[in-house]
C-alpha cells in the first residue's frame, strides 16, 4: 500500500506499552510524533483510542473496531472497511497502534519510524518482530532522557 507508515517508541526488547498505556514518556519522542504524523491520517485500534481519549488534532484519524464508537472526530471502521477507505486516503497514512494493526500491516509498510529506548520495563504489548536485513536504517536522531539513551530511527523498505 502506497505511503503506508508506522510510527512507536519501544523498549529495547520491543515493549510497547503495560495496562493501554505507554511504557515511555520521552518529549522529544512525543514531539517527533506530532510534527511526523500532523496533516496525515493515522490509522488506531479502539483501544488506542480510547487510551488517547480523543482524536489527534490536526490528522484524520481512523480507529478500527467491529463497533461504531461515540466519537464523532474520528472514522469508525470494521476490519472489513478498513483496506477500502485507506485505498481512497491520499498522502501518507500512519499506524500508530496497538499490536495488532502494527502485525497487521507490517508486511504492506514502507517505512517505520522507531524511537528505540536502550532499556527495558515491564509490557504485556510487544511490536511485531521483523527481519531488519530487508529494511534500511538510518537514525534520525539520538539522545538520552531520564537515564535511558534512545534512538529515533527511519527503517525504509528495501
Amino acid at each position: 500500500m502506497k505511503d503506508l507508515y508506522m510510527i512507536a517508541c519501544v523498549s529495547k526488547d520491543g515493549g510497547l506499552g503495560k495496562d493501554g498505556g505507554l511504557l515511555w514518556h520521552i518529549p522529544e519522542d512525543m514531539k517527533f510524533f506530532r510534527e511526523t504524523t500532523k496533516g496525515s491520517t493515522v490509522i488506531m485500534g479502539r483501544k488506542t483510542f480510547e487510551s488517547i481519549g480523543r482524536a489527534l488534532p490536526g490528522r484524520r484519524n481512523i480507529v478500527l473496531s467491529s463497533r461504531k464508537g461515540e466519537s464523532a472526530d474520528v472514522e469508525w471502521c470494521t476490519r472489513e472497511e478498513l483496506e477500502d477507505t485507506l485505498k481512497t486516503v491520499s498522502g501518507k497514512k500512519f499506524v500508530i497502534g496497538g499490536a495488532s494493526l502494527y502485525e497487521m500491516f507490517l508486511p504492506a509498510a514502507e517505512k517505520i519510524y522507531l524511537t528505540e529506548v536502550d532499556g527495558v520495563k515491564p509490557a504485556d504489548t510487544l511490536f511485531p518482530e521483523f527481519d531488519k536485513s530487508k529494511w534500511h536504517r538510518e537514525i534520525i536522531q539520538d539522545s538520552e532522557y531520564d537515564g535511558a539513551k534512545y534512538e529515533i530511527v527511519e527503517y525504509t523498505r528495501r
